[in-house]
């Protein structure tokens, strides 16, 4: 929020308002007369105030009760007071704030209405705005005859216009010797000469596509897609959130079947050292599994059986060598008549 000041009794100077922590004035565009000689906003006083970064709002005001003339006035009115805008140097864009400094009624508002329409032909009725207290400030923003208001706590009670742009409170201090009422912005714009409108990023269809990209991205509402379930907290997952466990399942499942590898790759060494043993049992086996001598003589069975091979292969060649006699014939099996008769 913003705090300003506006004075007719003298001129602070721009330097002694921003010492005193105040960065906007609202200044009249109407002469004062010898009892009011700092009322009129001149250039020099304009000047002034840029130069120490102070915002200017403008407002129209002779006496209390002038919107009360009607419609003719608010014309001579907006004329004069555009006049003085520009020739301090100011924008005929901004809005000029004409004052009901008064008590109205709702038989007043008529003539108050009226004079507003005929602002409204010189400045454009975007540019019309209203000083007042709630309900004057109420009745002309219902009516559309203004466009901007100025509410002071006079006259206002408890009520305040949610509309407002500017709040004059009941605060006053002294700013290098001129009493000043305090005020406050309720509104970013609220009738500046300095205000500039920034110029959108996007353009309506740009922020309709960027829009609906948003929902894709997070869900219905911007709570995210139940499709997607929902995370640890309970909260039901938008897209991003879905790709970010989706990814986090895979990196969990790379390292279980990395685990999962180096478990098998263990397994086959082991595989391969029980074959070997396996076929080092059977060999075993084999071996035990053949004619065996009895213990002690078990101990020389290899050289035995090496031995008995040899005479074997001996025995078998023996009929071959020469001078040596021929094997006998077996004796042969005798008839079973001859076994009969031998008995």
């Amino acid at each position: 929020m913003r705090f300003g000041l506006d004075y007719a009794a003298g001129r602070p100077g721009g330097a002694a308002i921003r010492a005193a922590g105040f960065d906007f004035v609202v200044r009249y565009l109407s002469e004062g007369g010898p009892t009011l000689p700092g009322k009129l906003l001149t250039p020099a006083e304009a000047d002034d105030l840029r130069a120490n970064g102070i915002s200017i709002v403008s407002n129209w005001e002779t006496t209390a009760t002038r919107m009360l003339d009607g419609y003719g006035a608010g014309i001579v009115d907006a004329r004069a007071g555009l006049a003085q805008v520009l020739r301090c140097g100011g924008r005929p864009d901004r809005p000029i704030y004409f004052s009901a400094d008064f008590d109205s009624t709702p038989q007043d508002q008529l003539a108050i209405n009226a004079y507003l329409d005929g602002a409204a032909t010189v400045l454009g009725a975007a540019n019309v705005g209203i000083y007042g207290g709630f309900w004057s400030i109420s009745r002309a923003l219902d009516a559309g005859v203004a466009a901007w208001s100025w509410q002071t706590d006079a006259w206002s009670a408890t009520f305040v216009e949610t509309r407002r742009n500017i709040h004059q409170t009941l605060r006053q201090v002294v700013v290098n010797g001129v009493l000043c009422d305090v005020n406050e912005a309720e509104t970013t714009d609220f009738g500046q000469w300095d205000f500039v409108q920034e110029e959108p990023d996007v353009t309506p269809e740009q922020e309709a596509v960027l829009r609906d990209i948003q929902i894709q991205l997070r869900g219905p509402g911007l709570s995210g897609w139940p499709q997607l379930g929902a995370d640890p907290e309970g909260h039901n997952r938008t897209l991003v959130d879905g790709v970010a466990a989706a990814l986090q399942r895979i990196q969990e499942l790379e390292t279980e079947h990395a685990d999962l590898r180096a478990q098998i790759s263990e397994l086959r060494t082991e595989i391969s050292e029980l074959e070997a043993t396996t076929a080092d049992l059977v060999e075993e086996v084999k071996r035990l599994d053949g004619p065996h001598w009895p213990w002690p003589l078990s101990l020389i069975e290899g050289p035995a059986e090496f031995v008995g091979e040899q005479l074997a292969r001996l025995e078998a060649m023996l009929p071959d060598l020469p001078g040596l006699p021929a094997a006998r014939e077996p004796a042969s099996t005798p008839s079973p008549q001859a076994a009969e008769l031998g008995k």
